[in-house]
């Protein structure tokens, strides 16, 4: 059986996808591509990820481009190779996550709710293949935070029966799983860590006209700013205890201008702004395991943050932990994500469930996601 894994996240670099083998309840990738926005799309998005800038019409409008732009990955993906729509089994996509607010609080009707957009049916039209979405809904809707989701396919593809390993994500959000060694799916813990590279890109953009800091590069050459690190340390979310997620409805362009007229970015050097941005993930996720995990023995580092040498350097020098990239540790760190739905998307069709009550705080187990049949007869 092949799948298709879709996921656009937080950073809002584009659309990952991935193509997945499925034999014998074995996954393997087979291809993975990034169909990246373009700018004035990616603008508009932003745009409406922030309260005080979101527009009805506009989202209602996102919602079905965004699921021309997943269709017009899936073509990317299967594009010189041996495969065509009639080839998939199914399509598991995440969406764009809009507004996540898992406790209601950000609202004065104060009800739970997640909002992903990304028309599944657009997807299920354009191409014949069933379309799964929506996987967060189900499990907010028994109680959970509705993230972070992948835990159960990294246990499911990484669990060890020697170490107790941490897989940290860094997107525009930080998340991390661990696993216990000889642990159980019960045993899994997963939460956000806060702030990824949503503030580092925001500010690179802003002072260097650059979409992020390639390699860590301007990172490495600024100081640290102690006056600014001791103040972001202070973020509420550090010691909020899991299980607990976040996203850009809290870390938003509006909070983030605020931050820096606050702190008085503009008198400093901007390259040590990087710097102490950069610093401030780094440090966020050190926090999170000095004071939520215990025994860890491997780090393993996914997502766009694992390229930025600044960030896995300095990760290594505060924890003294073993620290690799996924790509160190033997797996494609970028197409992570997208393939986890694709598992997930896999439990869905055969009515199991794929959420982990002890990382997202459901009371239950419960079988994720919508399912959008194919609306022709498939040949």
């Amino acid at each position: 059986m092949l799948a298709i894994g879709l996921m656009s996240g937080t950073s809002l670099d584009g659309v990952d996808a991935a193509l997945v083998n499925i034999e014998n309840e074995r996954f393997e990738l087979v291809k993975f591509v990034t169909l990246p926005y373009d700018e004035s799309f990616k603008t508009r998005l932003s745009r409406n990820l922030n309260i005080e800038t979101a527009k009805l019409n506009e989202i209602s409008s996102l919602n079905f481009e965004l699921g021309y732009q997943f269709v017009k990955a899936i073509d990317l993906l299967l594009q010189d190779s041996a495969y065509e729509y009639n080839d998939i089994s199914f399509v598991a996509s995440h969406g764009q996550t809009i507004w996540h607010d898992p406790k209601g609080t950000k609202c004065s009707s104060h009800v739970p709710s997640t909002l992903q957009i990304g028309e599944a049916s657009i997807i299920s039209y354009q191409t014949g293949i069933p379309t799964i979405s929506n996987f967060r809904v189900m499990d907010v809707a028994a109680g959970g935070e509705g993230a972070p989701l992948v835990p159960f396919s990294e246990y499911v593809l990484f669990h060890s029966n020697t170490k107790n390993i941490v897989l940290q994500n860094i997107g525009g959000i930080g998340n991390l799983t661990y696993l216990k060694k000889n642990g159980t799916m019960k045993d899994v813990l997963s939460f956000d860590t806060g702030v990824g590279n949503v503030m580092i890109d925001y500010f690179v953009k802003k002072y260097f006209s650059k979409p992020y800091d390639k390699d860590g590069r301007i990172a490495l050459q600024g100081n640290i700013i102690d006056e600014i690190i001791l103040e972001l340390m202070k973020d509420e979310f550090l010691q909020r205890k899991p299980p607990k997620s976040t996203g850009r409805e809290q870390y938003s362009y509006v909070f983030m201008e605020e931050l820096s007229q606050k702190l008085h970015f503009d008198a400093y050097d901007k390259k040590d702004i990087v710097t102490t941005i950069t610093e401030f993930t780094a440090r966020s996720i050190a926090y999170h395991y000095e004071h939520f995990l215990k025994d860890i023995d491997l780090v393993v580092v996914n997502g766009g943050g694992s390229h930025n040498r600044y960030l896995m350097k300095r990760l290594k020098e505060i924890t003294h932990l073993e620290i690799l990239t996924g790509e160190e540790f033997g797996i494609n760190s970028d197409a992570k994500e997208a393939m986890a739905f694709a598992i997930m998307g896999y439990e869905t069709i055969n009515h199991r469930p794929s959420n982990v009550p002890s990382a997202t705080g459901a009371k239950q187990d419960v079988i994720l996601g919508n399912i959008t049949l194919s609306p022709t007869k498939r040949k």
